[in-house]
């Protein structure tokens, strides 16, 4: 291949810190879960509610579903938990 065919090459360097950024907040990521599990819960309660009727089997269905999302959410924290490494506290300087 001749040189007027090569294409320069750009690499750009990522990051790992940048990476493992976190994309939204804490606090909005609780809110934007409690407002799925809720809507899953109210969902799933209100379909099974409609067909059968029995608001007792509804009402269960729709906690199961709900708190599902929430044990994947801390399932997934505590996984990740196990990968990420601790930072030693001698590391950061003392304070007198």
């Amino acid at each position: 291949m001749s040189s007027k065919n090569k294409k320069p090459t750009s690499k750009k360097e990522t990051n790992l810190e940048d990476l493992r950024a976190p994309w939204i907040q804490k606090n909005t990521g609780f809110i934007v879960i409690t407002v799925l599990s809720i809507g899953m819960m109210i969902l799933v309660a209100a379909q099974i509610i409609m067909g059968s009727g029995d608001w007792g089997r509804g009402l269960l269905w729709g906690f199961l579903f709900g708190g599902s999302i929430w044990l994947v959410f801390f399932g997934m924290n505590w996984f990740h938990s196990l990968f990420r490494s601790k930072t030693n506290q001698d590391e950061k300087p003392k304070e007198k």
